[in-house]
């Protein structure tokens, strides 16, 4: 596993393979490079007068007249433009630069001190050093093994904000690396499985298993995963982060481990990426694991619906009336809008056990939100204003880019049924917001915010390329909700 360590050794003294020193433009080092000999001063400071560009990497071999074996500079552009982005962004790029030269262990000249600063500068260096792998019979070797981030002072102090942001960014590489698992790996049973590991982790889980839901007249689920010879699982995780009496917060996440669309068969162009559509209940499993580590104060229930949606002879049908958990009739129109389906029974499910001070569910649910807001940003949508901003101002701060859509009587009109008491779609406009109109029937009067992850929850077409997001899943959404749940506990 990458170490990441604070390291007050002078920077003249560092006995280092790579040494990064990172350059704003026009500003001047000389004091910096000053520390070294006079050859290598000289050569830093020509090097850096030409790096005129954010992301531009030069290297300087050192010959052995310094203990570092290397130097490279790093263009960080103007300094009143850079921001905490820009530090993941280009803490990534060092780490790609140092996995192609099969660098092991590197040194890092930190360019600012503040919080923010560190913290991003870290997620790009964990996060960027992630790639899925389980399946190759060749393995990429090029792993680094240690990063120190040199500073002058206070050291103790800011190692701590780095395990602290290590243990946030190792549950995104976590989350990654269950999302691209494909599904003849990773069905429900399987996901329930790593769900159960976590009985170490401080949780206490609980599978509930096909015919228990039955018996519980948990429909939705029932409905959607009774195609496959693959049989859903309702998955409860539970964190006891107080002894006090104290209703916890809710998370719910979609874990459709395959969706094939079932009855109303998806078409085969890009099928192959619907392995992707557990994303929302695999970030839930993998903030719960976080938790512990964080010494989170605070009872948090994770609850995953899984399921696999397949065509035949036991599929459910478009037509079908399904009696949900609530009590409440949905006429299924499509039998490929299933995710709110099986998200609607584990929301009603959820309050009714645990009676919740808030809910934040996430799920991979709608193409119209990809077409609404693109494959960058996620729709944010609920019924309590305060929860969305507390989100959204979190998300500024991690760059998970999300943007709220309304919810109005007009939208709830669109998903009103002439045979049940709703139905699972509302036609194509206004889709993303349609399916969240769907969800509000199950939360009562709970604070709650939706997260429609559909166009971020993996690299795909119109993606950003970032340094930091390899190809595939990116594990979007969980720095913000457990950053959210920290400022929630303290």
């Amino acid at each position: 596993m990458l170490k990441i360590i604070a390291d007050e050794t002078k920077i003249s003294e560092k006995r280092t393979e790579l040494l990064v020193i990172g350059c704003f433009l026009n500003e001047d080092y000389s004091d910096l490079l000053n520390k070294f000999n006079e050859e290598i001063s000289i050569a830093g400071k020509e090097i850096i007068s030409h790096i005129h560009k954010f992301g531009l990497l030069n290297e300087l071999y050192t010959f052995a007249k310094i203990p570092a074996r290397k130097i490279l500079f790093a263009g960080l552009g103007n300094k009143n433009e850079f921001n905490t982005e820009k530090s993941r962004i280009i803490s990534g790029k060092i780490i790609q630069y140092a996995k192609e030269f099969k660098i092991k262990e590197l040194s890092i000249i930190t360019f600012n001190f503040s919080k923010d600063t560190i913290e991003s500068f870290v997620e790009g260096i964990i996060l960027s050093s992630y790639s899925f792998e389980k399946f190759k019979t060749s393995k990429n070797n090029n792993t680094i093994d240690k990063v120190s981030i040199l500073i002058e002072s206070n050291s103790k102090e800011y190692q701590k904000i780095i395990n602290e942001i290590s243990v946030i960014c190792q549950a995104v590489n976590l989350g990654r690396e269950i999302s691209n698992l494909p599904p003849n790996e990773c069905s429900p049973e399987y996901l329930a499985k790593i769900a159960l590991d976590l009985k170490n982790q401080g949780i206490k889980p609980q599978i509930i298993s096909f015919e228990s839901m039955k018996d519980m007249r948990l429909n939705g689920i029932v409905s959607v995963g009774g195609g496959s010879i693959n049989t859903p699982k309702l998955i409860v995780l539970k964190y006891e982060g107080t002894k006090k009496e104290e209703n916890p917060i809710l998370l719910v996440g979609k874990a459709v481990t395959f969706d094939s669309g079932g009855i109303s068969i998806k078409p085969s162009d890009k099928m192959e990426e619907m392995k992707f559509d557990k994303c929302g209940g695999v970030n839930v499993i993998a903030i719960m694991k976080s938790l512990s580590s964080l010494k989170i104060k605070h009872n948090v229930i994770g609850i995953i619906p899984t399921v696999e949606n397949m065509p035949s002879n036991s599929s459910y049908r478009p037509s079908d009336i399904i009696k949900m958990y609530n009590g409440k009739s949905v006429e299924v129109i499509n039998t490929d809008a299933e995710g709110r389906l099986i998200l609607a029974d584990a929301l009603a499910f959820g309050i009714k056990q645990y009676k919740p001070k808030l809910i934040i569910d996430m799920a991979t649910l709608t193409g119209a939100c990809i077409i609404a807001l693109g494959s960058n940003i996620a729709g944010i949508i609920g019924n309590d204003e305060k929860l969305i901003k507390k989100i959204l101002d979190i998300s500024k701060v991690t760059d998970e880019k999300m943007w709220e859509l309304p919810l109005l009587e007009d939208h709830h009109e669109q998903i009103k049924s002439k045979n049940a008491d709703i139905k699972n779609i509302g036609g194509r406009a206004a889709g993303a917001i349609t399916a969240a109109a769907f969800l509000s029937n199950f939360v009562e009067n709970t604070p709650w915010v939706h997260l429609d992850i559909a166009g971020t929850a993996w690299n795909q077409e119109g993606s950003l390329s970032k340094s930091y997001n390899p190809p595939g899943a990116t594990g979007f959404g969980i720095r913000t909700i457990i950053k959210f749940i920290m400022n929630e506990s303290e």
